[in-house]
């Protein structure tokens, strides 16, 4: 097959899952003009651009790599995207090289209209997402899989999308990237949820393909207990940003998504299931991932 289906597109690129990324950027953006009252600059959207296209490449890739590297043949043929619709693995593999080709041209632009930060940020960006399933010991077989994914997707997209709003105005100082990781660690831990409680569900099927994740490590009892804990921090972590002064009161207002969300967690503990209870898990992270932001930004606007 030389082409892809809407359906077959829709489930190999995770097209879905995209809009995640704009509400990360949607925070870094709401930061600067929460503090400083900044204005993105136009390679602001570009960064935007990027990050949809590079979206696209990691997760194609990752199918593709899963592919690849997988030893159940149950997997390859039933469960990944690839072996299910008898996919073409050559035209799998052009076409994430193609968009990554494109990723990469688009964030040469990018440094060589801004600076070599930028750059930096960048490369252990595409790192992180290439690496995350490539190699003899790729980091979705690892378990810092979970903590570095979720730093990369939350704080990563979230400083540059902040950097990219204020350095043309303003010097960039540590402090000031502290306090964007500060605000960011919703997203990284939500972030942090979600991969561990894909892991979770798929713990027989990563270890039948040799990956090695935290939930590994922990045994499910007790990556369940971390995935609650982790929870119920983050909305006590946003009282202390309100407290501190470093985000606006409107982000109180998620504190009541808390009790239904948890009550429906409930069914997650007693069961974790990729079909049934992961969704829960999913809808009750991304929740948070989507509204923190969007609040953020509403309250930036009354700073």
């Amino acid at each position: 097959m030389k082409h892809l289906t809407f359906k077959q597109f829709w489930e190999l690129t995770e097209i879905y899952t995209a809009p995640l990324n704009l509400f990360i950027i949607l925070l870094g953006y709401a930061i600067a003009n929460f503090q400083l009252n900044s204005v993105p600059s136009p390679e602001f959207f570009l960064f935007v651009l990027i990050i949809v296209m590079f979206h696209i490449t990691v997760n194609v890739f990752n199918h593709y790599m899963d592919y690849r590297n997988a030893s159940d043949e149950k997997y390859k043929q039933q469960t990944n995207i690839i072996g299910r619709d008898h996919l073409d693995l050559r035209f799998v593999r052009n076409f994430y090289l193609g968009n990554l080709l494109i990723s990469f041209l688009l964030g040469l632009v990018l440094v060589w209209r801004t600076n070599w930060v930028i750059g930096v940020l960048g490369i252990i960006g595409f790192y992180i997402g290439l690496f995350y399933s490539y190699g003899r010991r790729p980091l979705n077989s690892l378990p810092i899989a979970e903590a570095l994914t979720g730093t990369a997707s939350g704080f990563f997209i979230t400083v540059v999308s902040y950097y990219l709003t204020v350095y043309q105005t303003h010097a960039i100082t540590p402090a000031m990237i502290g306090n964007v990781f500060l605000i960011s660690l919703p997203l990284v831990l939500m972030m942090f949820n979600n991969l561990l409680a894909n892991n979770t569900c798929d713990l027989e099927e990563d270890i039948e393909n040799h990956r090695k994740t935290l939930v590994y490590y922990l045994g499910k009892p007790a990556a369940v207990k971390v995935l609650l804990s982790v929870y119920v921090f983050s909305f006590l972590w946003l009282i202390v940003l309100v407290v501190a002064d470093l985000a606006p009161w409107t982000v109180l207002f998620l504190v009541f998504l808390f009790p239904k969300n948890w009550q429906n967690l409930k069914r997650y503990r007693a069961l974790q299931d990729k079909r049934t209870t992961f969704p829960i898990v999913l809808k009750a992270m991304s929740a948070l991932m989507v509204l923190y932001p969007v609040l953020y930004f509403i309250g930036s606007l009354f700073a």
